[in-house]
């Protein structure tokens, strides 16, 4: 599942979630959301942690078709 499609069905905007996994802000959320930026290992985890498994480090390398 992507970021964008997890963060939007759970109601949790992008600055929540930073907070939730420790980015610097919401915009940085935005980018791995939209795939213009791929998250480092660390946040990988970290997302994956956040979303029970939903939002995997592969997620970030499929197609987004958007």
């Amino acid at each position: 599942m992507h970021l964008k499609d997890y963060l939007a069905a759970a109601n949790i905007t992008y600055a929540d979630f930073a907070n939730r996994i420790g980015v610097a802000n919401a915009g940085v959320v935005g980018k791995y959301a939209c795939g213009k930026r791929v998250p480092r290992p660390r946040f990988m985890a970290a997302i994956a942690r956040e979303t029970r498994g939903a939002v995997q480090a592969n997620d970030f390398f499929a197609p987004q078709g958007y």
